[in-house]
């Protein structure tokens, strides 16, 4: 039996030959048997009982989001800030706080959490940075020296490096106390008038790594240096390709969420042994340019899981709060 008797062309014959190949495997062309159709296995019992675990996962689903909510909303009448980025926070193992926005001179559009200032740790690397560009010509006047120091202390995080740099502003400000003044002047061109450079050590750490610097006045500063508002184009430009070639130990945070990202974090324990994890950055998400700074002290108090927790926030910033970010907003 020939199971087509016209002669077909294009996507027509292609179609008709599959479909012959599947008469072929089912009887087209035998010799008059009755073709045999198996019965498929009954499935309903199965298809009960996943459709029963569907509505129980959804329904835990709700409760979740439902509890979550009322956590966000608690948190905020205590710590205050808003409700969406204290949604974020809200089920971490520790004290968190986070403020985010635009580029730029204006407000931020979110924060919260029950951290709000704590040590600057190496995040204060990226002002000492910036002043000794000032200082000594921009990226095209500073030393060989000075150059790798400045690589070394933003991208590996170098507390050496850090110390050689500040070492050059001691020299060239008269001291400890002009060198801390002149790295709060960058600050004060942020519209930062709170922070003070410490001049006083712990445990052996430095000086200006202790600085009290609060996630406010670091979301101004970073806000302010990736919307151009501080410094010049040049010493810009350097300071953030620096923070764009960030590796080692600080890929975290905004280093692990699969956007680009220039970023600076900071590490160390206080005086209760406690891990303070922090970083500044600017991330794109979907063209969207947004500025972060976040820290948490992890309640077991290791900076892995400091890392951990810091990451998971700016995961959920990515995915939850960029698209609402404002657009940069000028100087």
């Amino acid at each position: 039996m020939i199971c087509v008797r016209h002669v077909l062309t294009g996507v027509r014959r292609l179609a008709v030959t599959g479909i012959c190949l599947g008469l072929i495997l089912t009887g087209c062309g035998s010799s008059g048997d009755d073709a045999s159709v198996s019965q498929a296995p009954d499935r309903s019992t199965e298809i009960s009982r996943l459709q029963q675990r569907k509505q129980k996962l959804e329904k835990q689903l709700k409760a979740e989001r439902k509890k979550n909510a009322a956590e966000a909303e608690a948190k905020t009448a205590r710590v205050g800030g808003d409700v969406d980025a204290n949604a974020i926070l809200a089920g971490l193992p520790g004290e968190a706080g986070l403020v985010i926005g635009a580029p730029g001179s204006g407000p931020p559009d979110f924060s919260g959490g029950s951290f709000t200032s704590g040590d600057a740790w190496s995040t204060i690397k990226v002002p000492i940075a910036e002043r000794v560009l000032e200082d000594f010509g921009g990226p095209a006047g500073i030393s060989s020296a000075q150059q790798a120091n400045i690589t070394s202390a933003i991208t590996l995080s170098d507390n050496d490096a850090a110390a050689a740099l500040f070492a050059d502003l001691e020299a060239e400000h008269g001291g400890l106390a002009g060198a801390s003044d002149a790295v709060g002047q960058m600050l004060r061109q942020a519209g930062d008038d709170e922070t003070v450079i410490s001049t006083q050590g712990r445990d052996g750490f430095s000086t200006y790594g202790q600085t009290d610097w609060s996630l406010a006045n670091q979301y101004r500063y970073m806000a302010a240096l990736a919307g151009g508002c501080i410094s010049n184009s040049a010493d810009r430009s350097y300071l953030l390709g620096q923070m764009a070639s960030v590796g080692g130990s600080d890929t975290y945070g905004l280093g692990s969420v699969g956007f680009p990202a220039k970023w600076k974090g900071g590490w160390g324990p206080g005086t209760d042994g406690k891990y303070l994890v922090r970083q500044m950055g600017v991330m794109e998400v979907d063209g969207k340019q947004v500025v972060v700074a976040m820290a948490a002290i992890p309640d077991d108090g290791t900076f892995e899981t400091g890392m951990s927790i810091i990451s998971a926030i700016a995961r959920s910033i990515a995915s939850r709060l960029a698209g609402q970010v404002s657009a940069p907003a000028g100087c």
